[in-house]
C-alpha cells in the first residue's frame, strides 16, 4: 500500500513521493523525500532535506539533521564533520522523522522543524551516553533520564513525540517498543513551564504614546526626503551597470558623487549610514520599511510574519451599509491552519496603516524597476510580489534575479538590542511611573526584578506587544489616561469596534462561519481584549482603590476590604469571562452592570440617576464627581441663557453638586447590598 506524505504540498509543486507500506521498519536512501522549488527531487539519503518548497511563503527553509551543530554557522559545513557513527545517529532521526511525515497528522514545515529539533536533544543525549537512539525510547531508566536532561521549553514536544511512536505498531512502523515513561513528571514539569511563562506585557501608555509619536515623525522625515531618496535610488540602478563595466582596482566610486547631488547626505548622516557609499541607499531602504513595518503593526494588530509576507497590492477600502469607508489591509495568514495559507484581512487608516503602507510602496517599486518586474494585483500570484522586496535585488547589493517567478522578501524582522539607533530613537528609558503602571495591570508578576524592565534601560519593543496594546488599550475601558494617546487610538478603536464587534456581519462571516476559524486573527484577540481591559480597569479602580467608594457596588466592595475578602485577579477574569461581572469606567466612578442599564435615561451622558435612585451597580468616587462637576460647569459657558438647554443642564448639575456634598461629608445615600452588587 502507498502511503502519501501529510504535508501541504501547496499547487505546482511536487511533494515527497509516496511511501510503500512493504518497506515496514527500514530506511529506503533512495526515497524521494522533496522536491526543490525548481523540482528536482532529494532524497532521504542527503543530510539536508530542502523543505522551501513546501513552506506557505517559499523563503529557504532547511530541515538539517546535524545534532551536534550549535546556532550560528553554516548548515552545509557540517558535512565534513559527519563522522561513521554520527551517520548512524542521523539515519535513526531520518527513520522517525519520516513515521511523522508519513504516519503523523498534518504538519507544517514550523512544526515539523520543532519536532525535528527535539530529536536533535535526543541524538546529543544518546550521544553523550553511547548508547543509539532507539535504547533511549526502549529502556525506562534511560528514557526517564533522557527527559531529565531536556530543558523545560521542549518537555511538551517530547512528550508528544513519545504520545505519536507508542502510537505506531512496533512491528511494522516502529521496529520497537517505546517504554512507559514517568507520564506524571512530564506533565507536572510541562504544567510548571506554561505556568512560568510569562505574557507578553502590554506597552505603558507614556511609553506607547511616545513610540506612536516617534513613528509618525519618522514616517514624516521620510516624506521630506522621499523624493530625493527615491531619485537617488533610480539613478544607482541605471547607472551602476557602466560604473561596474569601469571598475578598478579602487572598486566603484559612484556613491558619494551622487548621494551629494541629490542631497540626501544629512538624512543618511543623522542615522549612522555612510554618505560615500551605495550601500547606505540600501540600508535607509531597510530601515524605512522596518518603520512602515512598525506603523502597520500598531495601527492593525498584525503578526510579525503576516506583515512581512504583506503583498505588494495589500490595500482594500470596503463601503459599509451605513456608508462608513473601511480601510483594509489583506493578506494572509497560517497560524493555527497547519502552516497553511488563508487569505484574511485587517481593519486599519487611511492617515496611519494605509500611509505606511504606501511609502513602503514606493520604495518597493523602485527594487521591483532594477529587475524588471512589475508586481500583479492577480489573486493567483499576487502573493508572489511582497511589499517588503528583498533589497539584495538591488544590483550593487546582490546582483540576484527573481528565482521560478517569485521575489524574495526583505528581513524585515526588527531586532530589538539597546545598540539599536532605531530602537533609541523610537523607545524612552523606562521609569518608576512605567513599571507602577505595569504592577497594575498584573500586581503579581514581580516586574522589578526582570531585567528587561529595569529602570532607566531602553524598552525592549516587541512587534506582538503592539498587538496586545492595541487589543487592551483601543477597547472602551478607561484605560488609556494620556490624552493624546486617547486621540491618537480614537479613530482605530472606531473602525475596530465597528468591524470587528460582537454580533457584526464580519465577525459572522469571518469567523464564525469558516471552517479555519481564524482563531488567532486580531479580530478575536479585540474581543477577548474587551474582557482583558474590563479586569484590568477592575483591579485598579476597585480592588486597588486607595480612596473611599460609594454607591451600592462601592460600599459592597468597601465591605469586601475591611473583611480581608478582596478577590483575586484570577476571580476577577473568571467571573468577567463567565457574565457574573462586568466594569465600565463612568463620570461618576465606574458600573459593573451586566447587560443593558434601565437608569441612563435619554441622551444623557452623565448617569446622575444611578446616584440619586441607588443603584446597586455604582461604584461612586468623590474625586470623579468633583472632576465632572468642573467639567459640567466649564461647557455652560457656551449655553445660550434662558435656553431649555440651560435649565435641563443646571437641573443636573444641582443633582451632581448634591450628590457631591453627601459623598465629601461620608454620608452615603444608597444603603449596602445584601448579597452583593450582582444579586
Amino acid at each position: 500500500m502507498k502511503i502519501a506524505a501529510r504535508i501541504d504540498v501547496g499547487e505546482g509543486v511536487d511533494g515527497p513521493s509516496p511511501w510503500d507500506d512493504g518497506w515496514g521498519t527500514s530506511l529506503p536512501l533512495d526515497h524521494i523525500i522533496c522536491h526543490d522549488l525548481k523540482g528536482v527531487p532529494h532524497t532521504v539519503r542527503e543530510f539536508i532535506w530542502p523543505w522551501t518548497a513546501y513552506t506557505p511563503n517559499k523563503k529557504k527553509f532547511l530541515l538539517h539533521f546535524f545534532y551536534w551543530k550549535s546556532r550560528g554557522g553554516s548548515v552545509t559545513a557540517c558535512v565534513e564533520e559527519v563522522s561513521v557513527q554520527r551517520e548512524k545517529y542521523i539515519r535513526e532521526l531520518q527513520f522517525l522523522l519520516t513515521r511523522q511525515i508519513y504516519f503523523g497528522e498534518e504538519n507544517s514545515s514550523v512544526t515539523l522543524n520543532a519536532k525535528l529539533l527535539t530529536l536533535r536533544h535526543i541524538a546529543r543525549f544518546a550521544e553523550a551516553r553511547s548508547c543509539s537512539v532507539r535504547d533511549v525510547f526502549t529502556d525506562t531508566a534511560t528514557l526517564n533520564d533522557c527527559a531529565k536532561s531536556l530543558p523545560n521549553h521542549i518537555i511538551g514536544d517530547w512528550r508528544t513525540w513519545l504520545i505519536f511512536l507508542r502510537k505506531l505498531d512496533p512491528l511494522t512502523q516502529l521496529g520497537f517498543t517505546v517504554a512507559e515513561p514517568d507520564w506524571d513528571e512530564l506533565t507536572q514539569r510541562k504544567k510548571d513551564y506554561r505556568a512560568k511563562d510569562r505574557q507578553r506585557a502590554p506597552l505603558p501608555t507614556r511609553i506607547y504614546a511616545t513610540l506612536i509619536n516617534n513613528l509618525s515623525a519618522e514616517l514624516d522625515d521620510v516624506e521630506v526626503h522621499k523624493t530625493r531618496l527615491l531619485a537617488a535610488l533610480r539613478e544607482a540602478v541605471a547607472e551602476y551597470p557602466n560604473e561596474k563595466a569601469a571598475e578598478t582596482d579602487h572598486g566603484i566610486r559612484m556613491g558619494a558623487a551622487l548621494i551629494e547631488k541629490h542631497d540626501v547626505q544629512e538624512y543618511l548622516e543623522t542615522r549612522g549610514f555612510s554618505t560615500n557609499r551605495l550601500r547606505s541607499l540600501a540600508a535607509a531602504v531597510t530601515e524605512i520599511f522596518l518603520i512602515c513595518k512598525l506603523q502597520i503593526h500598531t495601527f492593525s494588530g498584525m503578526r510579525d510574519m503576516e506583515v512581512r509576507t504583506l503583498p505588494y497590492h495589500c490595500m482594500e477600502s470596503e463601503r459599509a451599509a451605513n456608508g462608513r469607508r473601511h480601510c483594509l489591509i489583506v493578506g494572509s495568514t497560517t497560524k493555527f491552519n497547519k502552516g497553511r495559507r488563508m487569505r484574511t484581512k485587517w481593519v486599519t487608516t487611511e492617515n496611519d496603516g494605509f500611509r505606511a503602507i504606501r511609502i513602503a510602496q514606493e520604495f518597493a517599486t523602485v527594487i521591483y524597476e532594477a529587475i524588471s518586474v512589475m508586481p500583479s494585483e492577480a489573486d493567483g500570484v499576487r502573493d508572489n510580489y511582497p511589499l517588503f522586496p528583498s533589497t539584495e535585488y538591488l544590483p550593487w547589493i546582490g546582483e540576484r534575479a527573481p528565482e521560478a517567478g517569485r521575489i524574495s522578501g526583505s528581513g524585515t524582522r526588527f531586532f530589538h538590542t539597546t545598540a539599536s539607533a532605531l530602537q533609541r530613537r523610537l523607545c524612552p528609558l523606562i521609569e518608576e511611573a512605567d513599571i507602577a503602571e505595569l504592577e497594575e495591570i498584573d500586581t503579581f508578576r514581580a516586574w522589578g526584578e526582570e531585567k528587561r524592565f529595569t529602570v532607566g534601560q531602553l524598552w525592549h519593543l516587541t512587534s506582538h506587544q503592539l498587538r496586545r496594546s492595541l487589543a487592551i488599550y483601543a477597547n472602551a475601558s478607561g484605560l488609556v489616561r494620556l490624552s493624546s494617546l486617547r486621540r491618537q487610538l480614537q479613530h482605530i478603536t472606531r473602525e475596530m469596534a465597528a468591524y470587528y464587534g460582537r454580533g457584526s456581519a464580519f465577525c459572522k462571516n469571518f469567523i464564525e462561519n469558516d471552517s479555519g476559524e481564524y482563531k488567532k486573527h486580531i479580530a478575536v484577540d479585540w474581543q477577548d481584549g474587551t474582557e482583558e481591559a474590563e479586569g484590568i480597569a477592575f483591579v485598579r479602580d476597585v480592588l486597588n482603590s486607595t480612596e473611599p467608594m460609594f454607591g451600592g457596588a462601592g460600599i459592597y466592595y468597601e465591605r469586601q476590604r475591611e473583611r480581608g475578602e478582596v478577590m483575586s485577579r484570577d476571580d476577577v477574569t473568571k467571573q468577567i469571562r463567565t457574565g457574573l461581572l462586568s466594569y465600565q469606567e463612568s463620570p461618576l466612578g465606574g458600573c459593573t452592570r451586566t447587560g443593558t442599564c434601565e437608569k441612563r435615561k435619554g441622551l444623557s451622558l452623565i448617569n446622575v440617576a444611578c446616584a440619586t435612585e441607588g443603584c446597586k451597580n455604582l461604584i461612586g468616587k468623590h474625586s470623579k464627581i468633583v472632576r465632572t462637576i468642573q467639567l459640567k460647569r466649564a461647557s455652560m459657558i457656551h449655553i445660550a441663557p434662558g435656553s431649555v438647554t440651560e435649565a435641563m443642564e443646571l437641573e443636573e448639575l444641582e443633582a451632581l453638586e448634591g450628590i457631591e456634598t453627601e459623598w465629601r461629608s461620608g454620608d452615603n445615600p444608597t444603603p449596602p447590598i445584601a448579597g452583593g452588587p450582582h444579586g
